[in-house]
């Protein structure tokens, strides 16, 4: 597994523009944050990335369904599989510490955590200021990079009209295996594979013909 953190001061992504706004829309003092989190549920179900909200004292407040995913996928060896992981939780210290080490900046940290050769997560954090409590919360959106290739590829797939078997084809050749390696995976020949992607390739360009 690596982990890489990086100081950043880039601009927000669009769930921390519809955060920041809704917190500026509306009087937060006179709004719980149980309500808070209702007003921003419908948005973040919808997202693709995993989005955690966490107290400094590692008090989870809120996640959507595909942190939930995460962070079951994270503790795959553990008994409580909704647990904050480790390797999530470092970064959030490591944004805590930045408070404390440089209380006049603002430190935006995105890391890279790679568990296995079929998982990689890309996580943002930052701070989240509720003012129905006392501390600031951390935000946490985490994206699965190869799930959402996989989601991108399956979509892909679906738009071309692929049969079944073209469908596993096309899959494997999205997660970058060579035509041998396809063949080994779903035990047919490399030749097969050479018609199935020829196959996939022609109605790769009908499609783009007719919205071309």
């Amino acid at each position: 597994m690596g982990v890489q953190v990086s100081k950043q001061f880039s601009a927000a992504s669009s769930l921390e523009k519809q955060t920041l706004l809704l917190s500026r829309s509306q009087t937060t003092s006179q709004l719980p944050i149980n309500q808070y989190l209702k007003a921003l549920e419908g948005k973040l179900n919808n997202l693709i990335d995993g989005v955690l909200i966490l107290t400094e004292k590692q008090e989870l407040i809120y996640a959507n369904d595909n942190a939930y995913r995460v962070l079951r996928q994270l503790n795959s060896n553990k008994t409580e599989k909704n647990a904050i992981p480790h390797e999530i939780w470092y970064i959030c210290q490591s944004l805590i510490n930045s408070r404390s080490l440089f209380p006049h900046q603002y430190w935006f940290i995105e890391s890279e955590i790679f568990t296995s050769d079929v998982t990689a997560l890309h996580v943002r954090a930052r701070w989240l200021q509720v003012e129905t409590l006392e501390h600031p919360c951390l935000l946490l959106t985490i994206e699965d990079r190869y799930q959402a290739l996989k989601n991108l590829a399956l979509e892909k797939a679906q738009k071309y009209g692929l049969t079944p078997r073209e469908k596993e084809v096309w899959m494997l050749h999205c997660a970058n295996y060579s035509y041998k390696q396809i063949a080994e995976e779903l035990q047919i020949t490399p030749n097969t594979v050479k018609k199935h992607m020829s196959s996939i390739h022609v109605k790769q360009k009908e499609i783009a013909t007719q919205f071309g």
